[in-house]
């Protein structure tokens, strides 16, 4: 769905990553570990519409991981993404470090290295914490860049180290394009009962 102004907590929230992205973004990345299998991609490479298109995916495995998709029309560049646990089903947090609130099996963030997309700069997943944000250059159309961090849910009956597609739903996703002519764009998607989210075709600008 697109946001243009009227969404002021998810507004407030991508205007705090977005100043410290640029602080992140001379900081240098953490390397990764063992080099990380490439999960399978789709084959929705389907661009409809005029404006930007952002699809996540994420995935409960060891480790769990993310694909973020740019399914926009020619000429549209992801810049920046955020996504915010905060209003998600289950509950959930980032378990990046083993001890904290996190029920085990920690994982740190860490990119895929195969992916042609650069990431310039992140607001890191605290442990424990709710929002995570990356900064990209090359993330062009019908591009995809796969991410891995530990998620755990912590419902009321107490926390699991399983994250159920479910507990994902709610979760927000907020993005930030440049477009072919260099004018901004911003977007916001939701996960679903799948965790996926989608933001749909935008409108033409």
């Amino acid at each position: 769905m697109r946001s243009r102004g009227h969404n002021p907590g998810m507004g407030s929230i991508l205007s705090r990553i977005s100043g410290a992205l640029i602080i992140a973004a001379v900081l240098p990345l953490g390397a990764p570990p063992a080099l990380a299998r490439t999960p399978p991609q789709d084959k929705k490479t389907e661009t409809p519409g005029c404006g930007p298109r952002v699809w996540i995916e994420y995935t409960d495995d060891d480790p769990d991981y993310f694909i973020i998709k740019n399914r926009s029309p020619r000429g549209w560049s992801l810049e920046m993404l955020a996504i915010d646990l905060i209003p998600s089903a289950g509950n959930l947090v980032f378990d990046t470090d083993e001890g904290g609130p996190g029920v085990g099996g920690a994982s740190p963030f860490y990119p895929d290295a195969l992916s042609s997309v650069r990431l310039i700069g992140t607001i890191p997943a605290q442990d424990g914490g709710r929002t995570i944000g990356l900064q990209f250059e090359d993330f062009f159309q019908d591009r995809d860049y796969t991410f891995h961090v530990d998620l755990d849910a912590i419902p009321s009956g107490g926390g699991r180290t399983w994250v159920l597609p479910s507990d994902m739903k709610g979760a927000r996703v907020l993005a930030t394009f440049k477009g072919p002519s260099g004018q901004r764009d911003k977007i916001d998607a939701i996960f679903d009962d799948n965790a996926e989210a989608d933001s749909g075709a935008g409108g033409c600008v």
